[in-house]
């Protein structure tokens, strides 16, 4: 595969992953929320700032990947007609500063995810319980999101490293 080629698959791979964010947060998350404001329980209460926050994020998260994804493929192509092997070259960089810092919020969300497991155990009121489960899921679901995302980055930049040394090697 080409470059462009490439591109097109990794964008396309982010703005559904945007699509399905969005999608899970309006047909899961945003309903259990409702029900959540509408209940006495305080174990429940305590779950929905967390779930809240969730919402939020994957709807904020999948409506920028919606949004920005299409603009950088068309960024990209237009400068890779130009200077092609400026541009591979930029996008490769931008890709590892992205991939460090994927690879940081992964460290970040699992280690906030196992803070949350262990405080479910020591908190003993409903409200407390409710809001650690809360921040399980909150950070599992941020953890899961962050991986995928980090996964297709890391083919597309073997792919751009490949396309890279098979260019040097004709050149």
């Amino acid at each position: 595969m080409d470059f462009v080629e490439n591109l097109q698959t990794w964008v396309k791979g982010d703005i559904i992953q945007g699509k399905w964010m969005i999608g899970i947060a309006i047909l899961i998350i945003l309903p259990i929320c409702v029900l959540f404001t509408k209940t006495s329980n305080s174990f429940q209460k305590g779950m929905l700032i967390p779930l809240g926050l969730l919402f939020l994020m994957n709807v904020g998260y999948g409506g920028y990947l919606l949004f920005s994804k299409p603009k950088h493929l068309e960024q990209t192509e237009k400068s890779f007609q130009l200077k092609s092997q400026e541009t591979i070259e930029n996008e490769i960089e931008k890709i590892k500063v992205n991939n460090k810092s994927y690879l940081m919020t992964k460290y970040i969300w699992g280690g906030l995810l196992i803070l949350s497991v262990v405080c479910s155990f020591i908190f003993k009121k409903d409200y407390f319980q409710g809001l650690s489960l809360g921040l399980i899921v909150m950070f599992f679901g941020m953890l899961l999101i962050d991986t995928l995302l980090h996964y297709r980055l890391k083919t597309y930049l073997i792919a751009l490293n490949q396309n890279q040394i098979g260019r040097n090697l004709l050149n």
